[in-house]
């Protein structure tokens, strides 16, 4: 073996070396159709383990497709999974499968230490043939994916490792064998053009399902869309944005409606930063709001108020 590996240059004796280190805690998931409507029919997916003990990402949608869930590890052995909680949000999951001992995992990196054109790899379940590996590098980071639930999911990493049907909740490596990052998507009929959950938003969503059994998420109340305001009212209140978030309406007993929001507000800011947009406010939102007062600035009419608020959890 080792005069083997003295044969291949640095490129092969990264990409040998991860999947030597990594390949034991990647899992094809097996997913039976339920009873009903479209029984019979299964999905394939992919997963890794984060945990000595069984505890396992994968996708959201994957994660969803279907009834009873076997999970297959590198040395064949089957496990039924169970789920232990799912984010639509961000297209991730948490999955468990029991064992008698430690499991191999795999560790989450740091997506903030990725540079375009770093080598990635990707290891999954596509179309079924378990353990495939690509590889490829980073195209682009900070790209922005709308998940399935509408809601966008921001970070992404886009890679040209090619992903196909069955790829989806496999890892994105490092050749330091650190996960980078989910892989959750492709675009149909292009080419290399493949995208992935990063490690950073993996870890958060992991810690709050593992915590709370969900994604908590802040809360205002209201239905809204995105609308463009008139040049001279952005000019006069100095607006850092041509464009605010409409409150279309305002849900009885939310927190929007006890602060005093209105239909036909428009949202500026939360807690000095600009809300654009709904995607901008649903950013604002995150779980280290809930409970906690914020200030929200917004037009009734050409009038700028500011108004203390304090979001829920979202149910």
């Amino acid at each position: 073996m080792d005069g083997d590996f003295a044969l291949l240059d640095a490129y092969s004796q990264a990409v040998v070396a991860t999947l030597a280190r990594t390949r034991a805690g990647v899992l094809a998931l097996r997913l039976q159709g339920r009873k009903g409507r479209g029984a019979g029919r299964g999905a394939a997916g992919s997963g890794f383990l984060v945990t000595p003990d069984g505890y396992l990402l994968t996708n959201h949608h994957v994660a969803a497709a279907g009834g009873d869930i076997t999970a297959t590890l590198d040395d064949g052995s089957e496990h039924a999974a169970t789920l232990v909680g799912g984010d639509a949000d961000t297209d991730l999951a948490v999955l468990r499968i029991g064992a008698a001992g430690a499991l191999p995992h795999l560790q989450l990196g740091d997506t903030s230490a990725l540079r375009v054109g770093q080598v990635v790899i990707a290891i999954g379940n596509p179309q079924g043939l378990s353990q495939t590996v690509t590889t490829g590098v980073v195209s682009a980071l900070g790209r922005s994916l709308r998940a399935r639930s509408g809601r966008l999911i921001e970070g992404v990493i886009q890679t040209d490792a090619a992903l196909n049907p069955g790829n989806s909740g496999g890892p994105l490596l490092d050749t330091q064998a650190r996960v980078v990052g989910v892989n959750t998507a492709i675009i149909a009929g292009a080419q290399a053009l493949c995208f992935a959950v990063p490690a950073d938003t993996a870890r958060w969503v992991l810690s709050e399902l593992l915590r709370h059994g969900r994604v908590r998420r802040a809360w205002l109340g209201i239905a809204a869309e995105t609308v463009a305001l008139p040049r001279r009212t952005v000019v006069h209140h100095g607006l850092a944005a041509p464009s605010a978030v409409a409150v279309n309406e305002v849900l009885a007993e939310g927190p929007a409606r006890q602060a005093g929001l209105s239909a036909g507000d428009r949202i500026v800011r939360v807690d000095e930063a600009a809300t654009p947009d709904v995607d901008a406010l649903h950013r604002l939102l995150g779980g280290e709001r809930v409970g906690r007062e914020v200030r929200v600035e917004l037009l009734r009419g050409t009038r700028l108020l500011a108004l203390p608020m304090v979001p829920a959890a979202r149910a």
